[in-house]
Formats: structure tokens, sequence, C-alpha cells
């Protein structure tokens, strides 16, 4: 049996779900579009002009145009042509489900529920669009009301129903009848890449990466036009192999549908990542353009704003957000930064304490906050908010650097000097880090473990505790375990790798590492990969994972500083300075 885990890092990695049954393919199907008969010589020029038309949009009446263009993805243009049939016949049946369809693949179910009012005032049966009202009625976020509505379904609409369902439920938080809804869908649909799509979505929510990945190829492969599939695969293949490898499915969206909003975020926010600033700001006007002001475009503009450190432009273009990320992690440490760069460092530490107190490992939000009450005078506090990450073994230099002055302050010379000269030989990230539990606290680990045994965070808990005690063995044969009931989640693998490292079985340790990196290569999954290969003596390895890390993700730090040190052990000195200055400069932002 699967368990039912939770992501736990900084970014939201999910972990494993139960997985789909996997059925056969369809091909792609489409409109067929009325025409004239060709004359006997004439028959493939008469297919080729066809096909421009539909291409076009420019064949047929506004509502034929309109379905065609619904039918390539087109979605913003297909809602212009079907505004254009409804002017010429407002009763016109056909073109208000239509309309109420591409509203939907809009996003908007005020309009959608507008258009299903309107149909079924003009004669439309109730149950030919309740699967419709129900995906309005979850886009208002009233998830209950789409479980009623979706249970009045017509039979032909009971796959649509089905999946719509399923997303209600994972709205209210019940996988277990979420799953029964897709599970449904996908029997009535097998090759229907919407069904897909939302598996897709189910499935990384519940942290199968795996079987996200393949759900998505699917939906993909169902419908190659289909923009929201190509939208979360690019999603996914961000976390599987890195920034610069998910942008060719965002440009590939964007050109089926110029006007995906979510494709234009989505490829924004990469373009951020990889360090395209210009690119990024065009994507965000965009944005902007198409919806009248999109709260995480200001909200990407001010991170670029607060990297350049002009903060007064970044308050203002936060104000913009609207409060849309004022209680997300990232939200409150950029605002915090905000607060600490303009003077504001009381307010910035109270909010940063919050942010500590409900993320502890956030290493981040602690290097600020401790910032933060050093600038205050505060040497004690600063040294205690930097402790936890200062006495781990792949400290920054900051942090080492910052307690040891505060422990200077306070008088404590011996401890300062050890930290000091450990920022003098900062060492890049690699295994875990373990923080050995009180004794306490490892009985009530344990306690919940036992009484849990499908609870995945509270087996991952133990786990880390154990091997924090030097617990080796049963760490091993319990991530082993839990590896087994969950192999599509890449957090079980880098804890089986962990486990073998901490055992001196780095070979072993690259291998498990090596199956994380392909559900997700992250940073943490590529530092650890690096770190296993140059222990087993598989440097040059080690070396490929490491460029092809950095290629994909410019901007990490671990990265370029590992990147920096093997320039300067092959003694390519100016390689090592620029990398090195680069590294620097990043962590100053």
């Amino acid at each position: 049996m699967a368990l039912p885990l939770r992501p736990h890092s900084a970014r939201p990695e999910p972990v494993e779900g139960r997985s789909f049954s996997l059925l056969g393919r369809r091909k792609g199907k489409g409109f067929d579009n009325p025409g004239s008969s060709p004359g006997p010589n004439g028959w493939w020029l008469a297919l080729a002009f066809c096909a421009l038309a539909a291409c076009s949009g420019r064949g047929g009446t506004a509502y034929e145009r309109g379905v065609a263009a619904f039918n390539a993805g087109d979605v913003r243009t297909a809602r212009v042509e079907l505004l254009n049939a409804l002017q010429a016949d407002p009763a016109d049946k056909a073109a208000r489900v239509m309309q109420a369809r591409v509203d939907l693949a809009l996003g908007d179910g005020v309009a959608a529920e507008s258009e299903i009012q309107r149909a079924r005032q003009s004669g439309v049966p109730a149950g030919e669009t309740a699967h419709l009202l129900a995906h309005a009625r979850l886009l208002q976020g009233d998830a209950r009301a789409a479980l009623a509505e979706a249970a009045a379904a017509a039979p032909e609409h009971e796959a649509y129903a089905a999946r719509i369902s399923g997303r209600a439920y994972m709205a209210i938080g019940d996988g277990g009848n979420a799953l029964a809804a897709f599970d449904r869908a996908l029997v009535l649909a097998p090759e229907d890449s919407g069904v897909w799509t939302d598996v897709a979505r189910f499935r990384r929510s519940n942290g199968d990466v795996a079987g996200a990945l393949e759900a998505a190829d699917r939906a993909v492969a169902a419908r190659p036009r289909n923009a929201e599939a190509l939208v979360l695969r690019g999603v996914l293949t961000r976390s599987q192999y890195g920034l610069a490898a998910a942008l060719p499915w965002f440009d590939r969206a964007l050109a089926i549908d110029g006007g995906n909003v979510e494709a234009l975020i989505e490829r924004a926010v990469t373009y951020g990542e990889v360090g395209r600033a210009a690119d990024m700001l065009a994507d965000a006007r965009e944005a902007h353009r198409l919806t009248g002001g999109h709260p995480t475009a200001y909200y990407l503009e001010a991170v670029l704003a607060a990297r350049a450190r002009n903060f007064a432009l970044a308050r203002s273009l936060w104000e913009r957000t609207r409060g849309a990320f004022d209680d997300t992690p990232a939200g409150r440490l950029l605002l915090s930064a905000i607060d600490f760069e303009t003077g504001n460092e009381e307010q910035a530490a109270r909010r940063l304490a919050g942010l500590v107190a409900d993320q502890p490992g956030n290493r981040r939000a602690r290097r600020l906050l401790a910032a933060a009450q050093w600038r205050m005078g505060d040497a004690a506090a600063t040294a205690a908010t930097l402790r936890p990450i200062a006495d781990m073994p792949d400290a920054d230099s900051y942090s080492l650097a910052l307690i040891g002055r505060a422990l200077v302050r306070l008088g404590d010379s011996p401890a300062a000097s050890m930290y000091l000269a450990r920022a003098a030989r900062p060492q890049p990230g690699a295994l875990a880090a373990l923080d050995p539990l009180s004794e306490g606290d490892f009985a009530d680990v344990r306690r919940a473990a036992e009484a849990a045994p499908d609870d995945g965070p509270a087996q991952i808990r133990l786990i880390s505790a154990l091997l924090a005690r030097g617990q080796r063995d049963e760490a091993l044969a319990r991530a082993r375990r839990l590896q087994a009931a969950n192999p599509g989640v890449p957090e079980v693998h880098i804890l089986v790798g962990d486990a073998l490292g901490v055992r001196g079985d780095y070979a072993a340790a690259a291998e498990q590492y090596r199956r994380a990196a392909n559900l997700a290569f992250t940073e943490s999954v590529a530092m650890r990969l690096i770190d296993s290969l140059q222990r087993s003596g598989q440097a040059a390895a080690a070396d490929t994972v490491l460029i092809l890390f950095v290629q994909q993700n410019p901007r990490s730090v671990p990265g370029l500083i590992l990147m920096g040190l093997e320039f300067s052990q092959q003694l390519i000195a100016r390689g090592a300075i620029i990398i090195l200055a680069v590294a620097l400069s990043q962590t100053r932002r």
C-alpha cells in the first residue's frame, strides 16, 4: 500500500500516492469542416485549402470558426468568434454551451455559469450542462456545490463529471474519493486528454512524480494541442530535469494559444530563475495586458526589482499583488527582505520570526532573521537563530561568519574561533545533515511512527532520527520498505541513498540518487549525487552531473561553488575566479 506522504522541502515537491492503471492511447480526433466537393483532379488542393481555413479560422460560420479554434487550442480566438455568433443569434443554444466551455477553459467560473443559465433558459436540458456547471462552481471555490451538480450530469457526460468530482474532492482534502472519481473517469474515457491532465495533477499533489509524468505524457499524446497539458508537462520537467529543459514545453503551449496566461506566468517564473530578466519582464507584461494586472506577474517583477536593489519599486510592485502572496513563505520572505533593506528591521524580524516558527528548516529565513537581529544589536538572538544552521556539516560561510561575530560580541572567543575557522573553508551541501533528537523527542517520534505505519511523514521522521542516532540497519530497512511502497517518489530514493551513504556505501548511494534525479533533478539531489560519485571514485561521472546541473540551473549557488572549486583544482585560475565571483553575487541577492 502506498503511503500518503507530504512534501517537506521549501519548494512544493510532493510525494507519492497510489498509482492508476494505464490504459491504451488514442489517436487524435478533430472536427470535420464542411466544404464543396472537389473535382477529380483537384481533391488534394481542396484538402489543402480546407486545412488552411481550419488553421486560420476563416472558414464557415462564426460558430464553426469558434469550435475549430477551440479544438485547435486557441481559446481566445474561439471566445471572439462565439461572441460574434451570439451577437448574431442570442438564442443559439449550441453557441451558448460552447461559450461556457470557452469561459471554463479561461478559468472564469462566473462567466461560464452565466452562459449555462442562459442556455438552460433557451431550452437546453439541465442534465446536458450539469457537468459544465459543476466545473464553473469549482472554479468559484464551491467544491461541494460542484459535487452536487456533477451527480446530476447526463450519462454521456459522466466522464467529464467524474474528473470534476475528483478535482472537487481534492479541493476538500478527500484523497480517497478523489482517487475513486479519477479511476471512474479513466474507465469511462481512457483516451481523454483532459482526464489524463487532471490525473497528472492528482498524482503530483500526492507525490507520485513518476505517475504524474506518465499521466502528463498520456495527456499530451492524446491531444498534442492541449495547452493545459503542455504547461503541466513543463512544470513537471522543471523539477525533473531543470529550468532550461522546461522552457520548450511552455513555448509549445504559447505557440498554440498565445494568450494562455498560465503558460506565460510559468515561463516567466522559469526565465527569472535562469537569469533571463528581459524575457521574464516581457512575459509578465503580456500577462498584465491579458488580465488587467496579474498578481503573480507583479510578484515576479517585485523579485526582480529587489534583486536589482530597487526596493522602493519592489515595494510598489508588491502592493499591486493585492495580498495574493501575503501568507506564502516566498512572499513573506520577499516582503521581509524589502523591510530589512529599507530600514524596517524590527518589522522584518517580527515577520521572519513567524516564518521560522512555521518552517524551522527554512535557511534563507533564518539567515535574514539573524541579519535583522544583528543589525538591531541583539547578538544573543543572532547566535540562537543561526545555531541550527551553523551546527550542520554543510553550513554556509555567511552563517558561520555571522555567528562567529555574534559570539565574539558575547565574549565566547573559543566557540567564535571554531565557527570563524569553518567559515574560511565551507563545505558544499551533500549528504543529509542530521540533527540528533533528545531521548524524549525520539521516543515520541518512534511512538508516532509505530502507531501509524501508513503515515509517510511519520516514517520519514523516524528514519531520519534513526540515522542521526547511528541506528543504520533499522533506518535502511525502514527506508527500503518505504521505497518499495512508493517507487515514484524521489524523496524515498533520497532517503535510501542517505542511509547507504551514512554506512559508507557511496556507490550504492549514488545509484539511489540517480533514481531520484530521474524523477526530480533538484539541487539537493544533484549535490548528493555529485558527492557520492566523487566519494566512490567516479570523478568523471560527478563532473558530468555537475556540468549538466549548472547548465540547467545557472543561478544555483552550490553548483557554481562546486564548479569554481573544480576549476581551481584543475589550475584554471581565471575560470575559477569568475565562477566564484558569480556565486558570491548570487548570495548577496
